[in-house]
Parts: structure tokens; C-alpha cells; sequence
């Protein structure tokens, strides 16, 4: 007996699950879509909103020829640099890794152009501060032919301007579901794939609100596109490859996609790797879907130190690229230096950041705003006595996590240090300032600053100081069950599992451990999303 049947089911309502379901729609299919939440949107809701997209429209417009060699150089560059080989025809990619780079230079561009022909999304270039269109996060790299560009965002209707917004993506997206009528069933969980006698996927099992079981019939297809595993605390130990605390990701993330698709035989990938954001360690421990991670660190009279008081990191880097810092692991001492770091910053960045929106100060708090979350104190060595007071009190979630003795003469000398950078205008020991992102994400110079570095001031010789805990944690995850060039899940045997599709960070990322540009998480959802429903529709109907 089926509570409900549709030739696709989709389980999700982000970017990927969004896309597949309207394609599949617009391919003929009856389509339900299935949510965990009360709300539609998942992360995706939550996220700036861009999505990365080689060769686009925008790009052709402007006469910029985004090579396909080119943009999968890049790609594969970064997605596998231990593997990456630029003489060889796949640049040292096996054919599975290559295709799907190949699928989505292929698919990327056609899939935002389909989606606007039929009223869904109303993309535009992501412009940054400085009016240049936004820069990939490894724009410096030889390997990017085109370093501006791929980036788009939706437009404002109000405005007719770009937005970098995720609630704005999943508004235009969700106002196209709700004009053809698309069924959703929300507060209900995907538990279990129903095969028939043939091994093939023919429904898809849920609990709903009141922990009823709900059956529904998928007569060619079911696709996934429900989310990672950041709150999955056992999948988070077991998986990833770096200590996290949590992320950004809707606590709905649990990996539930993982565990329904190895009952049936799946295989998994990729699960090593996330999309790496830092956080602000005591919000994670009270809420651990906060709501944003630290991706812009604001401020220019500011550091990153650990616990020993020394810098580790280009705190203007990528955060992907910057979290990863925190996972070093010291042999002898046997612990990880960087679990925690420690943002130190000075009155005046205080003051500068204090009068700008929460938005755009975070994790700095705006001016008269209560932060239980900012440590302070007059000298160095106050401020270390003052981390420690709250070292203690979190330290049965941190591994007994404590500063060392040499914090306080260390961060003197490590100010001491950066000071005289910031005058010379030049980071030797992490470069900060000098890649394009840095700059794009920094935004214009403080109105003070008069230095050659607009990343870079000289921290005050005086208190008070401040400082905030960050550790690591999430967008979300990147890895799951592993698919093909098509979308379709694989077994064990790299066969694909009849009538089984996925899409977004439910599954292994196409792009592996890369994080290609701002966008590089949304750009594949919505386009493997579209491949996903291309050839779902296209399945054979199954009898139950």
C-alpha cells in the first residue's frame, strides 16, 4: 500500500533537490519532494547564495572564452593537487574524477540558462566592493585563465541588483516550485529505500511529524539532495580529517543519506573532506548551527594566534583554506596546537567594526551589544589570564584545552612582529593582503588607514584588547555515496544502483577537496541536480 506515488521522489529542498525537482517537472515527470524540516530551503536558505559557473552566459557576453581545457586545469588542480599531472590529457585524473569535472563544465552554464528560461532564477555576476566582479579564491594561481567571473548570485527584483543571499536563491527557487504545484512533504524523514525483486529502487520510506510511517511510490526514480553530516557527531569523529565542533549546516544535517544508501549497497567517497569554515567555539557549543561561521574575519588591527601565542595563519585567507591550518597535529607533544586560536584585536578595530551591521562586523559585536562570547583585558597578560578563566569552563568539550605558559611573552613578540609588517605593508610569513580574495573579501581600507596594506594596521601598544575563540567547523559536509557523470549512486562494484540518484553534499563532491570559488558548494548542487532529473526522467517505469 502507497501513502503517495510520482515517477520522481526528492528528498531535500536546497539548491540541488530544488533543481532536480523542477527539471524533472519540466521534463513531464510527476515529481513529490520530501523534507526533514518544517521549513523548505535547507542550508542552501542559510548560505551567501552564490554559485560557481564556468563559461557562463555573463562570460560569453563580455567576449572572456573560459576554455573547457582551461577551467578543468583549474579544477583538477585543486580538487586532486596530489594526483594533478598538467602534461597529461586527464591532468592525472582517472576517468571517473575527470568526467564528473567534465559533467559539470558541460552541464553548469545550461542549467542556470534553463533555469531562467523557465522564470526559476534571475542570475547576475557577484560584484565585490571595489566594482570588479568577483575573483576565484585561487585567482593567483597560473592555472586560472580566468580568475573573475564564474561567480554569479541572484538578482534583487526590488533593485534589479545581485544579492548575495542564499534566501534569495531559494525564494526565486521555491516560487517556481509553488507556481507548478510541486508537492512537498514537510516534517518528514527519509528513513529507508524500498527496492523490489529485481534489486531496483521502486519508493522511498518516511516518518512524519507524529512518527508515522509514510510510503511513496517512485515509479522511474528517487533523488537525493538532503544535505551532509555536520551534526552528526559520530560521522563528524569518524569521517572527516580534522577535529570540528560544528557548523553552519541546518541541524537536519545529519547524514542520513549515507546510512540509507549503504543498506542498499552503496559505495562512499570523499567523506575525509568538508567545506571547512571556522567558527566561533563558544556559540557551537550552545547552538552548534550557529547562524553563519566566520567567513570574513573583519578588522585590520588583528591577529590569529594560538596557544602559544604564535600566528599560524593569512587571516585574510579562504576560510576552506584557513580551518585546515587548525588541524596541524604536533608528533612530539602529542596534541593539536591550533585546535583553538585566539582572535586578538585592539580598541580601534573594536570601535570600526562595532558601528557596522552584525552581518558584516561578525564575530566582532556591534557597538552596545551584549557578546558572552568576547574575552578582554588591559595587557597581554590579563587578556591570557582571562582566556584561561574561560578555557576552564568549556574544557570538558575541548579535551582539557588550555593555553601554554609562554601565551602571553609570545603574543607580545608576535604583536611586536606584526606591527612592523603592517607598516611595510607586507606579510613575508603568510602573505596576507596579497592574493586578490583577500582584498575582495577584506573590503575597502578602515577610514584611518594610511599604509600600504589595506588588510594590515599595527595592533595598539596599549589595552584594552579583545579576544574570541575560534575553532573549526563547517558549511557542511562533502563526502557520501559515490556517482557517476549521470548522477546515478554506485554500489560497490562502481555499478549503478537502479532508480538512484544524488545531488549536493549528500554525496561525494565532484570537486573532492576543492573549493573552487565562492559558489564552488551551489554551482554543483544545481547543476547535478539537473543532470540527476535529466536521466531520471528518462528511467524505465519499475513495478513494485
Amino acid at each position: 500500500m502507497w501513502n503517495y506515488e510520482a515517477d520522481i521522489i526528492v528528498v531535500g529542498s536546497g539548491a540541488a533537490a530544488s533543481s532536480a525537482a523542477l527539471f524533472a517537472y519540466e521534463k513531464g515527470a510527476e515529481v513529490i519532494m520530501v523534507e526533514k524540516r518544517a521549513r523548505p530551503g535547507g542550508t542552501t536558505e542559510k548560505s551567501g547564495g552564490v554559485f560557481w559557473i564556468p563559461n557562463n552566459s555573463f562570460l560569453r557576453e563580455s567576449k572572456i572564452e573560459d576554455k573547457k581545457e582551461d577551467a578543468l586545469r583549474y579544477m583538477a588542480r585543486l580538487s586532486y593537487p596530489t594526483l594533478y599531472n598538467p602534461s597529461d590529457h586527464h591532468f592525472g585524473l582517472n576517468d571517473h574524477q575527470y568526467e564528473l569535472l567534465e559533467a559539470y563544465y558541460d552541464n553548469a552554464s545550461p542549467t542556470i540558462e534553463k533555469l531562467h528560461a523557465m522564470g526559476a532564477l534571475d542570475a547576475t555576476p557577484w560584484i565585490a566592493w571595489d566594482g570588479q566582479v568577483f575573483p576565484d579564491y585561487y585567482a593567483h594561481l597560473p592555472e586560472d585563465k580566468v580568475p573573475r567571473g564564474r561567480c554569479l548570485v541572484p538578482k534583487d527584483p526590488q533593485t534589479g541588483k545581485g544579492v548575495a543571499r542564499g534566501f534569495e536563491l531559494i525564494r526565486q527557487l521555491r516560487e517556481a516550485i509553488n507556481q507548478r504545484e510541486i508537492p512537498i512533504l514537510l516534517n518528514h524523514r527519509a528513513k529507508k529505500l524500498i527496492l523490489n525483486c529485481k534489486g531496483e529502487i521502486v519508493g522511498l520510506e518516511a516518518i512524519d511529524s507524529e512518527n508515522h510511517i509514510v510510503t511513496l511510490r517512485a515509479k522511474k526514480a528517487v533523488i537525493f539532495g538532503s544535505g551532509g553530516f555536520t551534526h552528526s557527531p559520530e560521522k563528524r569523529l569518524n569521517f572527516l580529517r580534522g577535529p570540528v565542533f560544528g557548523g553552519c549546516a541546518v541541524p537536519a544535517n545529519e547524514g542520513d543519506f549515507i546510512d540509507i544508501a549503504t543498506s542498499v549497497g552503496a559505495k562512499l567517497n570523499n567523506t575525509a573532506n568538508a567545506w571547512w569554515a571556522p567558527v566561533v567555539l563558544e556559540e557551537v557549543l550552545e547552538h552548534p548551527s550557529p547562524p553563519t561561521d566566520v567567513f570574513m574575519v573583519s578588522g585590520d588591527s588583528m591577529i590569529y594566534v594560538n596557544k602559544y601565542g604564535k600566528r599560524i595563519v593569512d587571516e585574510k585567507a579562504v576560510y576552506n583554506e584557513k580551518t585546515q591550518a587548525f588541524f596541524t597535529w604536533d608528533p612530539i607533544k602529542g596534541e593539536y596546537p591550533n585546535l583553538m586560536v585566539f582572535m586578538i584585536y585592539d580598541q580601534r578595530t573594536a570601535d570600526i567594526w562595532g558601528n557596522y551591521p552584525p552581518a558584516a562586523a561578525y564575530p566582532i559585536p556591534t557597538k552596545d551589544t551584549p557578546s558572552p562570547y568576547l574575552i578582554y583585558g588591559n595587557t597581554p597578560e590579563d587578556l591570557a589570564r582571562a582566556i584561561e578563566e574561560r578555557l576552564n569552563k568549556i574544557a570538558s568539550a575541548t579535551g582539557n584545552f588550555h593555553l601554554d605558559q609562554s601565551f602571553s611573552e609570545n603574543l607580545k613578540r608576535t604583536i611586536k612582529v606584526f606591527n612592523q609588517y603592517a607598516e611595510q605593508g607586507i606579510d613575508p610569513e603568510f602573505h596576507r593582503g596579497e592574493q586578490p580574495i583577500d582584498l575582495a573579501y577584506n573590503g575597502p581600507a578602515a577610514p584611518d588607514h594610511n599604509l600600504p596594506n589595506i588588510t594590515m594596521y599595527p595592533i595598539a601598544s596599549e589595552g584594552p584588547y579583545y579576544a574570541i575563540i575560534i575553532a573549526g567547523g563547517t558549511l557542511d559536509t562533502k563526502g557520501g555515496p559515490k556517482i557517476n557523470k549521470k548522477a546515478q549512486v554506485l554500489d560497490h562494484e562502481d555499478m549503478p544502483i537502479p532508480g538512484l540518484y544524488g545531488a549536493g553534499n549528500c554525496i561525494a563532491a565532484p570537486a573532492a577537496q576543492a573549493y573552487w570559488a565562492g559558489g564552488g558548494t551551489i554551482g554543483p548542487a544545481l547543476t547535478f541536480g539537473y543532470i540527476a532529473a535529466d536521466y531520471a526522467v528518462q528511467e524505465n517505469i519499475k513495478e513494485p
